[in-house]
C-alpha cells in the first residue's frame, strides 16, 4: 500500500514538473515576443538580451572580442563608456550590430553649457592636428570652438588615418552619439561586400536612441544554444515532448491500475468461491459463480460511484447554503449579538 502511494506521489510530481516546464517555455516565448517589439526585434528576458553573432567583425585579441557563432549577453546600461562593446540598431542595414565604442560626443545639456566628448584610451585626439593628446578623459568643447580629430595611438607611425567629429549645438534634449568600429578590420563579410578591408578611420555613427545594450558576456556554447532555440522546430518540440511524456505516463499508469484492480477482483472472487465451497473442477459451477460475483462487484462499484457523486452534490449545495446564510442580514445580526453576549 505504501509503495502504491509512493508511485502515485512520484507520478504526480513528474506531471507537475513537466506541466510547469510547458507553462515556463510558453511564458518565456510570449515574453520574448512582446519585448522584441520595443527592442529593435531583439528579445529580452529579465533585463537581458541574447543574440548569436553572425559575422567575424568583432574577432580580435581583446578579452571581450568574440568570434562568429558565439552567443552574447546584452544588458541595457545607464552609461556607455569608450571601449564598451555595444549592440545597436543600424539604420543603414536595418538590423542590429555589435561593435566597440571609440568616441562619444555629447551635445550641450542647456544653452549656457558646453558640449563634451570622450575618446577611447587607445586613441589620441587633437583640435589642430598638431598637438595630440591621449584619450580616456572627458573634455568640454562647445559647438563654436569646433570639433576634434581622433586617431589610433602608434609609437612607430603617426600617419594613422584621422577621424573628425563635430560638437553639436544645443538642442532641447541632450543628444548623445556613439562612434563605433569592429575589432576586425579584415572582416571577411566586409571584404566580400566591398572588395577591401575596413579603414581604421571607419566609424558607425550611432544615435543613443538606437542603443540596445552593452555586451557583458559572450560564449560559444551560448551561441550553439541560441542557434537551437531560434530554430523553427524548437518551441513546438519543447512543448510537445513534455505533453507526450505526460500522456505516455498517464496511459502506463492507467493500464497498471486497471491490471491491479483486475488482479484484486480475481483474487476476491477466488476467495469467495473457496468460502462458498464451489468445486474448482466443476467448470459450469465456477463460470456461474464467477459471473454472478462480477455482476455483484460491478453493482457495488456503480453504487459507490453514485454515492460519491451524491456526496459531491450535497457538499456543493451545503457550501452554497452557507454562502447565502452569511449574506442574510438577520443571521449576521444574530451572530453579532451572540458574540457580544459571550
Amino acid at each position: 500500500m505504501a509503495e502504491k502511494k509512493q508511485k502515485k506521489l512520484f507520478t504526480k510530481i513528474v506531471d507537475i514538473v513537466l506541466g510547469l516546464l510547458i507553462v515556463g517555455v510558453i511564458g518565456l516565448q510570449v515574453d520574448m515576443m512582446l519585448t522584441k517589439k520595443d527592442n529593435y526585434n531583439v528579445p529580452s528576458l529579465f533585463g537581458y538580451s541574447f543574440m548569436e553573432v553572425l559575422t567575424d567583425s568583432m574577432e580580435g585579441t581583446n578579452s571581450d572580442s568574440f568570434d562568429a557563432g558565439e552567443g552574447v549577453i546584452i544588458q541595457k546600461k545607464k552609461e556607455v563608456k569608450p571601449d564598451d562593446v555595444i549592440t545597436f540598431f543600424s539604420v543603414d542595414i536595418k538590423c542590429c550590430v555589435s561593435h566597440r565604442v571609440k568616441e562619444i560626443v555629447y551635445s550641450p545639456a542647456s544653452p549656457a553649457e558646453k558640449g563634451k566628448f570622450i575618446v577611447s584610451s587607445s586613441l589620441e585626439y587633437s583640435f589642430d592636428r598638431v598637438t595630440w593628446i591621449k584619450g580616456g578623459e572627458e573634455v568640454e568643447r562647445s559647438h563654436e570652438e569646433g570639433g576634434f580629430y581622433a586617431r589610433e595611438i602608434s609609437s612607430t607611425d603617426k600617419k594613422e588615418p584621422e577621424v573628425w567629429h563635430d560638437i553639436p549645438a544645443y538642442s532641447e534634449n541632450q543628444k548623445i552619439t556613439y562612434y563605433t568600429c569592429g575589432d576586425n578590420l579584415s572582416a571577411n563579410w566586409y571584404i566580400e561586400a566591398t572588395g577591401h578591408a575596413v579603414a581604421s578611420s571607419y566609424r558607425d555613427t550611432v544615435d543613443s536612441k538606437y542603443y540596445v545594450g552593452t555586451i557583458v558576456s559572450h560564449n560559444k556554447a551560448l551561441g550553439v544554444a541560441l542557434n537551437v532555440f531560434q530554430s523553427g522546430w524548437f518551441i513546438p518540440t519543447a512543448v510537445m515532448v513534455p505533453i507526450l511524456i505526460i500522456a505516455i505516463m498517464s496511459v502506463i499508469d492507467f493500464v497498471k491500475t486497471a491490471r491491479q484492480e483486475q488482479k484484486e477482483e480475481d483474487e476476491r472472487i477466488r476467495q469467495e468461491m473457496i468460502a462458498a465451497g464451489v468445486d474448482p473442477n466443476d467448470e459450469r459451477a465456477v463460470f456461474i459463480f464467477t459471473e454472478k460475483a462480477k455482476y455483484r462487484i460491478d453493482m457495488e462499484k456503480e453504487l459507490e460511484a453514485l454515492k460519491k457523486e451524491q456526496k459531491e452534490i450535497y457538499m456543493k449545495e451545503l457550501s452554497k447554503a452557507k454562502e447565502e446564510l452569511l449574506k442574510d442580514p438577520e443571521f449576521l445580526a444574530l451572530l453579532a449579538s451572540k458574540k457580544e453576549g459571550e
